[in-house]
């Protein structure tokens, strides 16, 4: 990811917030632990101060208690659309705006969904890979979306996820999760703002797969697995129904 003068920013508060999220800390201490310049990081403590996401605490800084995580990522989706203000979002969703709140770096998530390199230094050869096309269908006014993908981990990997070009959206409006669910993955997108959703059929996401066994079976989109459901939304906030018309479609893409 190219990191730019607001990437630069989101990422000092990320590690602003790791270092105060369990216990205050000084300013020495935070100068040790974000390695940012004495500049850098009064300038930040000062925004994050002004923003009430940080308090002083005892002569340190720490952590404002009653900004809850729900909180945080409601006040984040806020921002997707004034469709959505007044809406209960689906728990899909809101994990979209967990990720997205909290992992305030493209480095970030990688390094939090990267496994132990003990487990990478385990695993079988991957002997090649193939890559899967998640499509729309024939929808209206398409604002956000996500979906279930399940395959054998035993089997399969995944290498690489790459936005469509439907939404034309990247990160943090585009995400996707390894380790939320079992021989699985959960993708997601989303537009931002009072904007128009997208008409008619296109990419929403492509998936590159490393695998084990030549035999393998292939991934297939699930409706539903643990809590998590395949969705998609219009620009009012409301689902959009899943039938043969509009359902997503995940397969092997065309070379």
């Amino acid at each position: 990811m190219t990191i730019n003068l607001e990437n630069r920013r989101e990422i000092d508060f990320g590690l602003i917030k790791n270092a105060t999220g369990k216990h205050p800390r000084t300013f020495t201490e935070l100068l040790h632990i974000t390695k940012l310049s004495r500049k850098t990081l009064n300038l930040r403590l000062q925004e994050l101060c002004k923003e009430r996401v940080l308090i002083k605490y005892d002569g340190g800084y720490r952590l404002n208690g009653s900004l809850q995580i729900e909180d945080k990522g409601k006040d984040f989706v806020k921002g997707f659309s004034n469709g959505f203000h007044n809406k209960k979002l689906r728990t899909g969703l809101m994990l979209i705006a967990f990720m997205i709140t909290f992992s305030t770096s493209g480095y970030v998530l990688a390094k939090f969904l990267t496994p132990p390199q003990q487990y990478i230094e385990t695993q079988p050869a991957i002997l090649g890979n193939f890559t899967m096309s998640l499509y729309i269908n024939n929808v209206k006014d398409l604002y956000a979306w996500q979906a279930v993908i399940i395959f054998n981990s035993s089997e399969l990997k995944v290498l690489e996820v790459l936005p469509g070009v439907f939404l034309n959206v990247s990160y943090p409006y585009f995400v996707s999760a390894t380790d939320v669910i079992d021989n699985g993955i959960f993708l997601g997108g989303t537009l931002c703002g009072n904007v128009p959703g997208a008409n008619g059929s296109g990419e929403l996401a492509t998936v590159t797969f490393g695998y084990f066994v030549d035999n393998y079976e292939e991934p297939t989109l699930a409706l539903k697995q643990g809590f998590l459901e395949t969705e998609i939304v219009d620009s009012t906030g409301s689902p959009i129904v899943l039938n043969e018309s509009t359902m997503p479609t995940f397969t092997p893409l065309q070379k």
